[in-house]
């Protein structure tokens, strides 16, 4: 499911903390950069939100650490 990201999400992401990306779930091997069901990872990791106007990208696979 892709979302626009507006300034309130990424103003509630920092007074949050949410956690929802690649490097914040249990699938996801940060040696091999890869996810434990091979599902692909780069609209999912963190740094793909350093762009204001990416969407987000929610995995439905995801299992919080």
């Amino acid at each position: 499911m892709k979302i626009a990201q507006d300034l309130r999400f990424r103003e509630q992401r920092e007074l949050f903390a949410l956690r929802f990306t690649c490097e914040h779930c249990a699938l996801y091997d940060p040696g091999a950069v890869r996810c434990a069901h091979d599902w692909p990872t780069e609209e999912h990791r963190l740094a793909w939100y350093g762009d204001p106007d990416a969407p987000l990208v929610f995995c439905k696979d995801f299992h919080l650490l």
